[in-house]
């Protein structure tokens, strides 16, 4: 159910839980005023799976290649054999080279716009870059630590910083100054409300100039600097309190404040497009006299599902908007002409899609498949989950799927960047290796999820050896005993009831609650292919880990021993097979196992950020 505090402040992600990448046929879509597009999706928060695409004009298609998981959009990685990284936010063609802020991954990584190939990456040692702008030789860099960093373009290399406001998430160039929107997002209830004006000669911070909270997008027309402060994220509305600043690029001096609730823009020339949150209305505004002239831009009834990124085209008039969708399946781009009628969508291209670079040169992407995914899991006898609000999702339904169907979903996400939810209470997936992974000195397995600071939703972990030599889960279960082994309650039952809407559960102790439907899903929650009218499971249940702390649900994490419980390549994503334990408390002395079944392991549900469900996006030995 992860919803970091921060991000109701940042919009960079509205669900936890992505959908493997790049599963949709992208639509053709040809276009004479350039060669090509670059679109960079951001992937989801902690999962490694922000995707460039490039969208050849003169094919009419995007480029493509087969990955493990089947057809990949995705040019970055057919080029490098990697991913980009974690949660890509931002992108810029400078010169003859294409830079990319990864801002989960610290890193600002160098591309040849050409082949796609890596130049170099950019270490930001966790400074968690943000947004990138150009000027004069220099590529310039705002990170959420509250820096903004200097990049020499020929050396690839940080030449400064200077220390802006509280966690920075936009910047722009103009009058040779630096403007860095300082939004104070980490600090819940609590944003920054100023934007510091940075010297490029001197590369100093010379002021603070204070707008409403929240303050984020940033762009130029060369006269003005326009900002957009989001205020708070209003959860009872569902809604954000923004309004749209005017700064003299001269004076450095606040001139207006427009009563206009846009969350994000772009300004090309003396025009400035805006879009609402959450409603897909885009308004255009005249910069020189901050006069709306088109309250309504979209002329054909085009709908936005949910628009996360906007770019005008100088040259051409046109208006690229972004829409993630439902925020956890493959967006798409949309192209309108200057008059406001779709030219054509590009569907299916990354999830998250948040930034395109139109393109004027040849591209040709080299194939470098990565290897095959040695050691990790290669068979899903089962997937149970218990009902929840990616159910259905991760992985997608569809009409006439069954169990070995799902299963086989399952197995696909989760050796190709994706992920699984397992519901509620209980729920559990089942899967094997085709190689025992054996009971070395150290650490044994590894258990990938999405788990974040503060928002642990810890799924228990049992292990099992194929004694009867069959290759099926059919022998004796341990429990992986964590830190919270001696204070869990073993053999706990809850069964859940279907029915349309909210999902009621009722333990086997006598209590009882609820699964909440929220407005972020709409589908069912029930999962579509259980045959009968309510299922139970029993499962060990953990202690509690929910509290609230100013204002912001709080998930918080077990020492160790459990999935989704810490963040990924961190230690406490790491089991000992010695950890395991029969059912009277003494240790299993397994010397390899061959199965692995994880099932969620806490109760808890609100209204704002949904049921505790575990998610898992890998399951592997970390010595094949």
């Amino acid at each position: 159910m992860k919803r970091i505090s921060i991000l109701p402040l940042l919009l960079t992600v509205m669900a936890c839980d992505p959908e493997p990448v790049l599963i949709q046929e992208q639509t053709s879509a040809y276009d004479s005023s350039h060669t090509g597009m670059f679109i960079l999706s951001e992937g989801l928060f902690n999962q490694n799976s922000s995707t460039l695409a490039w969208h050849d004009f003169s094919t009419g298609t995007t480029d493509s290649w087969q990955s493990r998981q089947g057809k990949s959009y995705d040019c970055f990685e057919k080029s490098n054999g990697r991913r980009l990284g974690d949660t890509a936010n931002d992108m810029l063609i400078y010169g003859s080279r294409l830079y990319v802020a990864v801002s989960e991954s610290g890193t600002v990584e160098v591309i040849d716009p050409a082949t796609c190939l890596s130049l170099g990456q950019i270490p930001m040692q966790g400074a968690q870059p943000r947004a990138l702008a150009a000027s004069e030789g220099h590529v310039y860099v705002c990170c959420f630590d509250g820096t903004v960093a200097r990049i020499d373009t020929v050396t690839m290399s940080i030449t400064g910083t200077v220390r802006a406001g509280r966690n920075p998430d936009g910047l722009c160039c103009t009058h040779g100054k630096l403007y860095v929107s300082n939004s104070g997002g980490l600090d819940t209830g609590n944003p920054d409300s100023t934007v510091s004006v940075i010297s490029l000669d001197t590369f100093t911070e010379t002021g603070r100039i204070t707008v409403r909270p929240n303050p984020g997008r940033i762009c130029t027309d060369g006269t003005s600097v326009f900002v957009i402060s989001r205020g708070l994220f209003d959860y009872g509305t569902n809604s954000y309190d923004c309004r749209l600043h005017r700064i003299d690029a001269v004076s450095d001096i606040l001139t207006d404040t427009y009563d206009i609730h846009a969350l994000n823009m772009d300004i090309a020339g003396s025009t400035a497009w805006l879009y609402e949150y959450g409603s897909g209305k885009i308004m255009v505004m005249e910069t020189p006299t901050g006069l709306i002239t088109d309250s309504c831009f979209i002329k054909d009834r085009t709908r936005i599902e949910c628009p996360y990124g906007i770019k005008a085209d100088a040259a051409t008039g046109k208006l690229y908007v972004c829409d993630a969708a439902d925020y956890v399946t493959p967006g798409s781009v949309l192209c309108f002409d200057s008059d406001g009628f779709l030219e054509y969508r590009i569907g299916g291209i990354g999830i998250n899609p948040n930034t395109v670079q139109p393109y004027d040169a040849v591209v040709k992407p080299d194939e470098n498949t990565q290897a095959a995914l040695e050691g990790h899991i290669s068979k899903v006898f089962e997937y149970r989950p218990a009902p929840g609000q990616f159910v259905n999702v991760l992985p997608q339904y569809a009409e006439g799927d069954n169990d070995s169907t799902m299963a086989a979903k399952c197995l696909t996400r989760l050796r190709g960047n994706g992920m699984i939810t397992l519901g509620g209470f209980g729920g559990y997936i089942t899967a094997g290796f085709d190689k025992p992974v054996m009971n070395l000195e150290g650490m044994d397995f590894e258990i990938d999820g999405n788990a974040i600071a503060g928002n642990a939703e810890p799924g228990v972990v049992w292990i099992s050896a194929d004694a009867d030599g069959n290759g099926l889960p059919d022998d004796e279960w341990f429990q992986i005993a964590g830190s919270e082994h001696s204070n869990s309650v073993g053999g706990y039952t809850v069964t859940y009831r279907k029915q349309d809407g909210d999902i009621p559960w009722y333990g086997s102790d006598g209590q009882s609650g609820t699964i909440f439907n929220n407005s972020f899903h709409a589908q069912s929650y029930w999962p579509m292919w259980y045959d009968r009218d309510s299922v139970s499971f029993s499962a060990t249940l953990l202690p509690d880990n929910v509290s609230m702390n100013n204002g912001t649900w709080v998930m918080s994490p077990f020492g160790w021993g459990y999935a989704d419980n810490l963040p990924n390549g961190s230690e406490g994503c790491r089991f000992d097979i010695s950890w395991a334990v029969r059912a009277d408390g003494t240790p299993a002395g397994l010397d390899h196992m061959d199965f692995i079944k994880i099932q969620t392991g806490s109760i808890g549900c609100n209204t704002t950020t949904g049921e505790m469900s575990t998610e898992i996006t890998a399951i592997f030995d970390l010595n094949p």
